[in-house]
């Protein structure tokens, strides 16, 4: 199945909504073409300060596509991010999101009727989503676009291979590196940048530990929970080849309700249209072809 053209016009019906204890979050709901439909609901999360309708248009294109399928979404702000007002109290970040993606799946149900959501989401999105997959049972499904990623297996060998050597035969890479070795201060330059990007990454995401994060798959696919984990190549840090998720989980190599995908040659926003058309590619032929039938 392919996606849909990214210049067709939409032909579905969509509408913008206000919800929440103070009607704070704003998003815009996706009716699917069918009005009849088993199909569990979407939730887009936001990542970080991205507005509801994700990088380059991905969570627009990605709704309609799901819509044209059967299935309903809701792509939204958190609070205090793009359309939605910033909600008063204090609190830690990270339990903000789960109460907002909880409230978004408390309209749908007063509003539209829908009782089982699919959350997707990227980066800090597939964070969120799982940390409330793991607390709401109304969750059935996720799409996890760069969750968390761990070094393990050939983790090494393909970053050498595919990443470091490729630069390495490039004759300007070379001559940076040449020029390094009469260079006194590029080194020390060059590892503070590290340092700071790494911190960054810290300050910006928690990652847990590997043994945390494996034992809450092992809990939601026990309960019935349908995981897909989507990489790109741009993860090459972290996670740098197809099938990098069963070495971080081996006890998960055959568990049916976990998923893995891996686009090597996108970015971490999928900003090329030809990425994007297979990433939805994928998340519609999972989201139709898997069961969603998760034990309370």
């Amino acid at each position: 199945m392919q996606p849909e053209a990214a210049n067709a016009p939409y032909a579905g019906h969509e509408v913008a909504c206000q919800f929440g204890d103070d009607a704070q979050l704003v998003g815009v709901y996706t009716h699917p073409s069918e009005s009849h439909t088993d199909q569990p609901c979407a939730l887009f999360l936001t990542a970080g300060l991205l507005h509801h309708v994700g990088p380059h248009r991905l969570y627009v294109e990605m709704a309609r596509v799901l819509a044209s399928d059967g299935a309903a979404s809701l792509r939204f702000d958190l609070a205090g991010v793009g359309d939605s007002e910033t909600r008063s109290g204090g609190g830690d970040f990270a339990e903000r999101s789960i109460v907002d993606v909880q409230s978004a799946m408390s309209y749908l149900t007063e509003t539209y009727g829908h009782t089982r959501f699919v959350l997707i989401g990227l980066c800090s999105g597939a964070d969120d989503a799982l940390a409330t997959a793991a607390r709401d049972p109304r969750v059935v499904g996720t799409v996890l676009l760069n969750g968390y990623a761990y070094r393990a297996g050939q983790f090494m060998l393909h970053r050498v291979l595919n990443f470091y050597l490729p630069r390495l035969l490039v004759w300007q890479k070379v001559r940076n590196r040449l020029l390094r070795l009469v260079g006194k201060s590029v080194d020390t330059a060059d590892k503070s940048e590290v340092a700071a990007l790494t911190q960054l990454d810290d300050d910006y995401r928690d990652i847990p530990p590997i043994e945390q994060t494996g034992e809450r798959i092992d809990s939601l696919t026990r309960n019935g929970t349908q995981l897909l984990f989507i990489y790109t190549g741009s993860e090459h840090d972290v996670y740098t080849y197809h099938g990098q998720l069963f070495d971080m989980f081996p006890r998960q190599r055959h568990n049916p309700r976990l998923r893995e995908q891996y686009i090597k040659e996108a970015d971490h926003t999928f900003v090329l249209r030809s990425d994007r058309d297979k990433l939805t590619a994928w998340v519609r032929s999972w989201y139709s072809g898997v069961p969603f039938r998760r034990v309370a």
